[in-house]
């Protein structure tokens, strides 16, 4: 019987065997390297194996008829095959492909610097632009020590790569910020509105820039702002020049957050000696509110508002007769509202919406003329990106700004209004990991000016090495002509072309970045004999190096930029092409940062150096002709972490120009040129303390 039952079971057993089918096969990767520890199963089964060192599998199954045949393994896509089971062995040769994450896969980095804590090709950190020395936590003081960006002296605003101030242009969570900075005074450049503790990342290009943003010839600042915060604090401010309160509220799904603050220079400019006849210091004081509700998984809306005024008085250089003075008041005033919206409609489709709405207004007087100028903006926006695959991905949206400037001068007053649509589309495509190329087309109509135009974009990246690239780009770019000359008359658009060559090799110590372009300019403004035209042109070619070490050096962070600047052009009233004021020709910035961890303190230094500008000799028969000294500045900070009354504090120190370099940044000259005046800064050297004060957060990431 025993001998039966074994007998019957061998009988069994071998009818098994002939009715199984053997699946086996080789799993390597695109190179040809075996892939070990790989997924191989029969979906719906189960029955696979587990690849071994060689990559090799082997499996057997019972199963006939039409099946799938699944496999898996780290660091690679998933990926399938389709067998037809009937009992016979099956030998395959399986490929996969490297999976690819944004870390992993080249970026475009032509002409674009990004800044934030956990934004891919990330040049600086959202707390280096709060701590670069010199910058006194102003976003665009910050920029301006990147390669392209020129000091700002005499005139606010971001220049870049040859352009003025009007080419660049900020964008608040996609939405256009119409006037990004503070009263503006003769002879002296004005800090920007937003505080860089507002934005988790911020995207700065130089040129090249996405044709989902326009009206911008030389560069677009992009401002992402923060999601939810973490936890309820509040924040205290105590400076040399006034003080701020912000208080988050932290709930289950969103976050309330108030804010108030008041500026008065007058104490400091009592302290620290002025070149200026203050009639009235500025003084300053504003409030904000946010709301930000996490809508689903994915979804966000977000809500930001503010409202700031300002006043000031001063007698100011008569620019026609320097040896006299003219009395200047403002009083400005800045409501600012944005709103966002974004979500994914399923797995594929995202949409990202927002409208925003501001109105500037500044009143006062001009020698003993009366002024008053208003700018009101409102903008709608939608964009919506379908995603091809984890990197690829097709954005197409439109938005529509609704523009109104009114002046008033005495009894005298004009305005003009613009309806100005776009509609824009971008493809992001990557052809392999190491090689992507961006698409883009926008259009744009303004009612004002009656015209339309089309601008294409197309850049491609190449990955060299694991952490090394190139990228190409090139595009089109318009905007409208300064408000000052449409309000007089309906114009063309200004355009500019951007040819963009880059190299950047970029890991978690080093970066390194090299980059040539050239720009030339056509259709822009002149204001030549009293006649309006858009005869304007010119060109910016140049050079820039990048290098910034954080590892080095213990507890130390340094950059070094260097910007190589040709530019000539003929806009405004200029009657010949000459070099512009606000470009010089060799600019460099060192940036260095050295954390003392028994001290709890931070030393951060920053030394400026930039050639000569240009300005205006009546005795000399060229145009721009003369030049002034070198511009050299040295600036220090000193930032020291403790607790007061047990609640987290970072004491602060500012100082600008500590070795006193005597800096001009150009003439005024009497109408016979007889006489001249120098322009330079308010103070040869500006200091500034601050206490900032966190409750309910100890935490701190250097």
């Amino acid at each position: 019987m025993k001998h039966y039952l074994l007998a019957t079971l061998i009988l069994f057993t071998a009818f098994r065997g002939f009715s199984q089918a053997i699946i086996s096969g080789t799993i390597k990767n695109q190179k040809g390297q075996p892939i070990k520890q790989a997924n191989i199963i029969l979906k719906n089964t189960y029955d696979g194996a587990t690849s071994d060192s060689t990559g090799k599998f082997l499996f057997s199954t019972e199963e006939k008829g039409a099946f799938i045949l699944l496999y898996s393994a780290t660091g690679y896509q998933d990926d399938s095959v389709k067998l037809q089971l009937d009992g016979k062995a099956v030998n395959l040769s399986v490929l996969m492909r490297k999976k690819v994450n944004e870390l992993d896969a080249v970026t475009i980095t032509a002409g674009t610097f990004e800044t934030g804590d956990k934004k891919r090709g990330t040049i600086l950190s959202s707390l280096d632009v709060a701590t670069t020395a010199g910058s006194n936590a102003d976003i665009i003081s910050a920029l301006q020590t990147l390669p392209g960006a020129q000091t700002s002296f005499t005139e606010s605003g971001l220049f870049v790569r040859g352009g003025s101030a009007a080419e660049t242009k900020t964008f608040f969570d996609g939405m256009l910020i119409k006037n990004p900075f503070n009263t503006q005074v003769p002879d002296q450049a004005s800090r920007g509105r937003f505080s860089p503790f507002l934005f988790k990342g911020t995207s700065f290009s130089a040129g090249g820039y996405s044709a989902l943003y326009g009206q911008a010839l030389s560069s677009a600042l992009l401002l992402e702002s923060k999601d939810l915060p973490e936890k309820t604090t509040t924040g205290l401010s105590l400076l040399s020049v006034g003080a701020g309160v912000d208080q988050n509220i932290r709930f289950k799904n969103s976050a309330l957050t108030t804010g108030g603050f008041y500026y008065n220079l007058k104490p400091a400019f009592s302290v620290i000696k002025q070149d200026r006849d203050w009639d009235k210091e500025p003084e300053q004081y504003g409030a904000t509110l946010q709301y930000k509700l996490k809508t689903s998984d994915t979804g966000m809306f977000k809500w930001y508002s503010d409202f700031s005024r300002t006043s000031l008085g001063l007698n100011v250089t008569d620019t026609e007769n320097p040896q006299e003075t003219d009395y200047f008041s403002n009083t400005n005033k800045n409501t600012y509202i944005n709103t966002s919206y974004q979500d994914y409609l399923a797995k594929s489709w995202k949409i990202q919406a927002g409208l925003a709405f501001s109105n500037t207004s500044d009143d006062g007087l001009q020698k003993e003329d009366r002024y008053n100028r208003t700018d009101r903006v409102f903008q709608g926006r939608l964009v919506a990106t379908h995603y091809l695959s984890s990197l690829s991905n097709i954005k197409f949206g439109a938005e529509s700004f609704a523009f109104k400037r009114a002046e008033e001068m005495n009894q005298l007053s004009r305005q003009y209004k613009d309806q100005l649509t776009a509609a824009f589309s971008e493809a992001e495509i990557f052809i392999t990991p190491n090689l992507a190329t961006r698409v883009g087309l926008r259009s744009e109509y303004s009612s004002w000016l009656d015209e339309y135009n089309i601008a294409p974009r197309a850049s491609v990246g190449y990955r060299t090495g694991s952490f090394s690239q190139v990228s190409l780009a090139y595009g089109k770019f318009y905007q409208n002509p300064e408000d000052d000359y449409l309000i007089m008359q309906p114009l063309d658009f200004e355009k500019a072309d951007h040819y963009i060559l880059n190299y950047q090799y970029s890991n978690s110590d080093y970066t390194f970045r090299a980059e040539a372009y050239y720009k030339d300019y056509s259709r822009l403004t002149r204001d030549f004999d009293g006649q309006l035209s858009n005869t304007g042109n010119g060109y910016a070619r140049g050079a820039e190096l990048f290098w910034r070490d954080r590892k080095s050096i213990r507890n130390a962070d340094y950059w070094i930029s260097y910007s190589f600047l040709d530019t000539r052009r003929i806009f405004g009233t200029y009657p010949s092409r000459a070099v512009p004021p606000f470009a010089a020709k060799h600019t460099l910035n060192v940036v260095y940062k050295q954390f003392f961890e028994k001290l709890n303190s931070q030393i951060s230094s920053t030394y400026t150096f930039a050639t000569g500008r240009t300005y205006v000799n009546p005795a000399n028969p060229v145009y721009l002709g003369d030049k002034t000294g070198n511009f050299n500045n040295l600036s220090l900070n000193v930032s020291y972490l403790t607790h007061i009354l047990k609640q987290f504090t970072v004491v602060y120190l500012s100082a600008t120009n500590v070795p006193g370099f005597n800096n001009v940044y150009g003439y005024h000259y009497s109408r016979d040129g007889q006489f001249r005046q120098a322009i330079q800064p308010a103070a040869q050297r500006d200091f500034f303390i601050g206490l900032l004060m966190t409750i309910g957060d100890n935490t701190f990431v250097r």
